[in-house]
This record gives structure tokens, C-alpha cells and sequence, in this order.
């Protein structure tokens, strides 16, 4: 049940975030454990997620990625921000190029010990990250791989309408309501 609950939060079928004079974070984090991994140092064996935050709506979007790339990075971020919008993010190398795609790119580089410069920063992302991580160990605990996208719809659709951009319980219960329609989960289905 609780898994159709997160299947009517998850939003689908949004327009790009960002536009002119938009600024919009990209970070990536990792949590859990891939299916069929053993663990081990690093994060190899942990699942990848990307998350683009609106600093203007609020609004955040988490994606489920294969890895850090640039392959499986990029075209996310090119399907979700429109082209008009400054784009905010770490030293990551797989986000080098994204100045040729959007109006303006600008990094901070965690290494050399900067996190904020003027308005160049990706607190906004890592706050969200920050509430993800302590819901996903503190309350849930274990998620599968299979799953981690209902997860990320849940947290994304909490974060997307919490009180501080003025949605109380009420309408916040409306919006999750109305999200059931035209979805259906069925959990014995092979394509879960």
C-alpha cells in the first residue's frame, strides 16, 4: 500500500525548470547498495542519484543514474532545465561542459574548501540531500534498488510542497490525492 502512496506523489510529465533569470543546483549523491554488489570503500557499490533543485519554485527532482558520468548525467539535465536557466554546481568534471547547453554555468569547488561564493553555491541541493539521507536511515532504513525511485518520488514530492512555499497538510493531502489519477500499481507485475 505504502508503495502506491509513493507512486501517486511521484509527479510525471513536468515542464523544464529554471527559465530566464532561473537558477537551478545539480548535485549527485549516493545511498544504499546496488543490487548484486558486495561493500566495499568508496561509493562503486552504492546507487547513484542525481537531483536538480529550482532555487526560485522550490521545486526539486531526483533521478536514479547508472553512474557519475557525463553520459548519465548531462542528458538529464538537458531534458529537465530550460536553456535560459544558470546552472550551479560542484567541481564534478562530468559538469564541465555545461556551459555550451545552458546561459550560464558556475561551480564551487569542495576540494580547495569553497562552498559559497557570492551566489554560487549548492547548499540548496545538499539541504535537500540532508533530509533525503536522514528519512532514508532513520525512518526506512533499507530500500532496494527496484524501489529507490518511489522513494525519490516521495521525497521530491515532500520537499516540492512543504510549508515554507505555503502548502499546509490539507493541500498537501489534495496533491497527493490527485496524483492517483491515471496511475496504477500493481505490485506482482514483472515491470515493478
Amino acid at each position: 500500500m505504502a508503495h502506491r502512496i509513493r507512486e501517486a506523489m511521484r509527479v510525471t510529465g513536468l515542464v523544464p525548470m529554471g527559465g530566464s533569470g532561473g537558477v537551478v543546483e545539480a548535485d549527485e549523491t549516493f545511498i544504499g547498495r546496488k543490487d548484486g554488489t558486495i561493500k566495499r570503500r568508496g561509493h562503486g557499490h552504492k546507487n547513484a542519484i542525481l537531483s536538480l533543485v529550482d532555487r526560485n519554485s522550490g521545486q526539486v527532482r531526483s533521478f536514479h543514474v547508472e553512474g557519475t558520468s557525463a553520459a548519465d548525467i548531462v542528458p538529464i539535465i538537458k531534458a529537465n532545465v530550460a536553456k535560459e536557466t544558470a546552472i550551479m554546481t560542484d567541481e564534478g568534471g562530468h559538469y564541465s561542459k555545461l556551459g555550451e547547453h545552458f546561459a550560464s554555468h558556475e561551480s564551487v569547488s569542495h576540494k580547495a574548501d569553497e562552498y559559497v561564493r557570492g551566489t554560487v553555491h549548492t547548499n540548496t541541493v545538499e539541504g535537500f540531500y540532508s533530509v533525503f539521507k536522514r528519512g532514508m536511515k532513520g525512518v526506512y532504513q533499507h530500500c532496494s534498488e527496484r524501489h529507490l525511485h518511489r522513494y525519490l518520488g516521495e521525497f521530491d514530492f515532500r520537499y516540492s510542497n512543504r510549508v515554507r512555499l505555503g502548502v499546509d497538510d490539507v493541500e498537501r493531502t489534495e496533491r497527493a490525492i490527485l496524483g492517483i489519477v491515471g496511475k496504477r500499481l500493481t505490485y506482482r507485475t514483472a515491470n515493478i
